[in-house]
């Protein structure tokens, strides 16, 4: 069963566990700006969702996806608390993002993609949720011999589930010491 108690939401949203840059840092690496829409698909507590909704500003929109409403109502009440009404929490469905086609300039999967069973039609809803001239970013975990989870992906193994789809893979870089960040676009 998921966990989803207050320690556990708290260390989520702390840069140090993920062992990564804050995500403003990220954010502005990636190019996002004011106006723009945002697609955090698999937003948990709102990592990216609330730091992109302020870069955004109020012309902008970010769509906080996620399939528990635990997060959600989460995602929800800390962006009313923060006054970013151009935050919308959608509850997401296994096989389909609730987004139109071609609806953000950045979509974000961050920490979902190695806990997905289908990760191919997961890459498929990502792309058709993009913008033509927009971008998807995947942050994953770096992959430890000496970590016991089976799931986690090598980058290449990421970067090849986006050839497959006949989407380009723009970068893959390291994101701190304990993850990585692929762009694709």
């Amino acid at each position: 069963m998921p966990r989803y108690d207050a320690d556990w939401i708290d260390s989520m949203l702390q840069p140090e566990r993920r062992g990564a840059p804050p995500a403003e840092q990220t954010l502005t690496y990636l190019g996002l700006k004011a106006g723009q829409t945002v697609a955090d698909v698999g937003c948990g507590p709102g990592f990216f969702t609330l730091p992109a909704a302020r870069i955004v500003g109020p012309t902008g929109m970010v769509y906080a996806i996620d399939i528990e409403p635990k997060m959600l109502d989460l995602v929800r009440t800390r962006a009313l608390a923060a006054n970013l009404e151009h935050v919308e929490a959608r509850r997401g469905e296994r096989d389909r993002i609730p987004l139109g086609d071609a609806t953000a300039n950045l979509t974000i999967c961050a920490l979902l993609l190695h806990d997905v069973d289908d990760r191919a039609a997961l890459i498929r809803e990502l792309i058709r949720i993009t913008a033509r001239n927009g971008r998807i970013a995947v942050v994953e975990w770096i992959p430890d011999v000496h970590d016991p989870k089976p799931n986690r992906l090598q980058p290449q193994e990421t970067a090849s589930l986006f050839a497959q789809a006949g989407y380009p893979v723009l970068e893959v870089s390291p994101l701190g010491t304990r993850q990585y960040l692929l762009v694709a676009g």
